[in-house]
């Protein structure tokens, strides 16, 4: 059994500029997943990926709370800045959302637990505590 981090975004702005500034960004490019977030947080037309470097996300710093950070994982950093300068990058991006789930098997993978907050009160500390089946979502200002 292992934690799989699954992310969501708006279907609009799952672009080639989203998946091009990810892999640039992480080192990882997302993976289109089948399953589904069963959260009114999440559209039901909301792509869902993952970005996994291993076999699963159990060593990823997202979730890992204050354990140390693996060798070649992530670093929070480079999460940061992702997420933080995704709207300069991805055109029509309103909100991203995260899933930590504990071996899902399911179509439609429902979080025990949620939390909402702006992209501007994000820091490393709120992504290490992700814990498993907790969704966390992030919105962006709206710019008009």
């Amino acid at each position: 059994m292992c934690a799989i981090n699954l992310w969501a975004v708006n279907a609009a702005a799952f672009t080639t500029e989203f998946q091009q500034f990810t892999t640039e960004r992480l080192g990882v490019a997302p993976v289109d997943e089948e399953m589904s977030i069963g959260s009114s947080r999440v559209r039901g037309s909301s792509r869902v990926f993952t970005l996994t470097t291993r076999m699963c996300d159990c060593d990823s710093l997202i979730g890992r709370r204050a354990d140390p950070a693996c060798e070649d994982e992530i670093s929070a950093e480079r999460w940061l800045g992702w997420l933080r300068e995704l709207p300069d990058h991805v055109p029509h991006v309103s909100r991203i959302a995260v899933l930590r789930a504990w071996s899902p098997d399911d179509d439609v993978v429902t979080p025990q637990r949620s939390r909402g907050i702006r992209i501007g009160e994000l820091n490393e500390t709120t992504l290490r505590d992700i814990r498993d089946d907790m969704l966390l979502t992030l919105d962006y200002p709206r710019a008009w």
